[in-house]
């Protein structure tokens, strides 16, 4: 250890970075998507399916499983859900996990083993997300943060020793000031990092936000204008304080309304470039089936990775 790392322990030489032990848990979605103490936004139109998107995540992370084809590592989650009454918020739930459930046993259906069925419970059930329904909080205001903060207080201690992740949906509900001023935006934003570098929330704190699109501009000819995260309602300051940023898109020929895509548009932690992936949800459980991810190649053309028919056994 250096004299001035010994004197201020904030101050590293480079010996003293090389001597220092990084955490166990630092990938919660692997590929640099979300990391420990990273920002993650997700926004989108109506229609896109970003709430069901949110439950998902929820899930996949708190059990581990993949998450729109990457791996995840498991944790605990917190979804406070800000726009739906409770009822409806239930049964989403509990359908969702319902068709975890089918999903599971249909994929191991080939290797059936004693316990099969508790596992299978065990995995569309986790105990470990927890949800709060509440339509009148705003926690860019002291009294909602106050109760966002002893909610995340409480996570940390009720919960197995994990990773936390916050999912916040949607932000326009949850937030009574003006999104477009940074002015407004910013001091929520500093909470948010305060109490994600709390030393002891360990092993860590990360947040996912859930977001709406600004009204679209349109061309010359009237077509839509797609400026990536600019398209993001609200303040810029937003977008530069997330980590990544995931897009997701109506496919406007789908007259299912069930067909999505969904484009990274910012990703500073990412391995690698990351791909482009398109989504077809299922109505019955809930589940996305990933039709495709394009990855972009070096000679400037695209890499088409297509994926099976709808089925259960295809469903994530």
């Amino acid at each position: 250890m250096s004299d001035i790392h010994s004197k201020s322990s904030h101050l590293y030489t480079i010996q003293d970075l090389a001597d220092w032990k990084p955490p166990l848990y630092t990938r919660i979605i692997h590929s640099g998507v979300l990391n420990i103490k990273n920002r993650m936004l997700i926004f989108g139109d109506e229609g896109s399916w970003k709430s069901i998107l949110a439950i998902h995540t929820a899930h996949s992370i708190a059990r581990g499983s993949s998450w729109l084809g990457f791996r995840t590592s498991p944790c605990n989650v917190l979804r406070l859900q800000a726009e739906l009454p409770l009822y409806i918020d239930r049964e989403r739930t509990l359908k969702y996990c319902a068709g975890s459930e089918s999903i599971y046993l249909t994929q191991n259906a080939s290797t059936i083993t004693p316990g099969l069925a508790e596992r299978a419970t065990s995995y569309s059930y986790p105990p470990t997300v927890v949800s709060r329904t509440e339509q009148f909080i705003h926690i860019d205001e002291s009294s909602g943060w106050e109760s966002l903060r002893q909610d995340i207080e409480n996570c940390i201690v009720y919960l197995p020793t994990a990773p936390l992740v916050v999912i916040l949906d949607p932000l326009f509900k949850i937030f009574n000031h003006d999104l477009n001023k940074e002015i407004d935006v910013k001091p929520m934003l500093d909470k948010i990092d305060l109490i994600m570098e709390d030393a002891k929330h360990t092993p860590g704190i990360s947040f996912i936000i859930i977001h709406h699109t600004r009204k679209a501009t349109t061309d010359e000819r009237g077509l839509p204008v797609t400026m990536g995260s600019q398209d993001a309602t609200g303040s810029r300051a937003l977008v530069r304080w997330c980590d990544t940023v995931l897009r997701v898109d109506p496919d406007p020929k789908d007259r299912t309304l069930a067909k999505v895509q969904v484009t990274f548009t910012k990703h500073r932690n990412a391995d690698d470039v990351l791909p482009t992936i398109a989504l077809r949800w299922d109505r019955k459980t809930l589940h996305p089936q990933i039709l495709y991810r394009t990855m972009p190649k070096e000679d400037g053309g695209d890499e088409l990775m297509e994926r099976g028919d709808l089925g259960l056994v295809q469903l994530e």
